[in-house]
């Protein structure tokens, strides 16, 4: 696997390089608020609201926005995200949906930036951990894992490969993301396959589709299928995509990772 992932691209001029994540960066809580889109059929598909100003409490005391309105709060159950550094581009909504939202008055101007939005998702079953399950959601997405990192993947019974990219804090005494088959004993689908290496170059996964397929169990860890980042060509990134791209991002206050929950 190693040789192949060689062919993997770290540079595309990653102008767009709105994360840099520490190897052992942890967050005490997720400050997101979630606008379901699809009730009352399907309470699957959301838009995703993340506040990185806001403390605990006044994240609590946000008043919803509306009744198809909830919070994700995990106090107490912080994340380790594992890349060494990542990007995330938010998606572009349908017209309605707003990108940003101003709900904490002791916070000037908007506070809450849309990240991503939760297209789909399906159970894949139950083990020791909890609930495993799948979802796609809408969110432009690099990571990049330096030489030497040892890291884990997921091989489906289709051969699709995922990568761990998060991991709650708490369950690290149990499983050690950052050994070889540190994660050996945890339960997995039927038919699915673990493996864990330690990188020979760096590896820089993407979603050029501008869709995350993530593999949870959402107490524990989170998965993003693995797809190469492409090697630049003749100009690297133009100068209109990258204006373009820019224009979507929230400010340099407000950027951070996407990659949060069962995101």
């Amino acid at each position: 696997m190693i040789g192949r992932r060689k062919a993997a691209f770290f540079g595309f001029g990653w102008a767009l390089a709105l994360l840099v994540a520490p190897t052992s960066k942890a967050t005490d809580f997720n400050p997101e608020l979630w606008e379901f889109t699809g009730l009352p059929e399907n309470p699957t598909p959301r838009n995703v609201y993340d506040c990185t100003l806001c403390t605990f409490e006044q994240f609590l005391a946000v008043p919803l926005p509306g009744p198809n309105w909830d919070r994700n709060t995990s106090e107490g159950n912080a994340r380790i995200f594992l890349p060494d550094e990542g990007t995330n581009v938010p998606p572009i909504p349908d017209p309605g949906t707003a990108l940003s939202l101003d709900l904490v008055a002791e916070i000037e101007g908007d506070d809450h930036f849309l990240i991503a939005q939760v297209l789909s998702g399906g159970l894949l079953g139950f083990g020791a951990q909890g609930i495993m399950a799948s979802a796609q959601v809408a969110r432009g997405t690099t990571m990049r894992f330096d030489p030497g990192r040892v890291v884990h993947f997921l091989t489906s019974p289709q051969q699709v490969e995922y990568l761990l990219f998060s991991i709650s804090e708490i369950h690290t005494e149990t499983f050690d993301p950052f050994v070889l088959n540190g994660l050996a004993e945890m339960s997995i689908p039927f038919g699915w396959s673990y493996s864990s290496e330690v990188l020979s170059s760096d590896l820089v996964v993407t979603t050029p589709d501008g869709v995350a397929r993530v593999f949870s169990v959402p107490d524990y860890w989170t998965w993003q299928e693995v797809i190469l980042a492409p090697a630049p060509g003749p100009g690297l990134l133009s100068a209109a995509a990258l204006l373009a791209a820019l224009a979507l991002a929230p400010p340099a206050t407000q950027r951070r990772s996407a990659f949060r929950g069962g995101l």
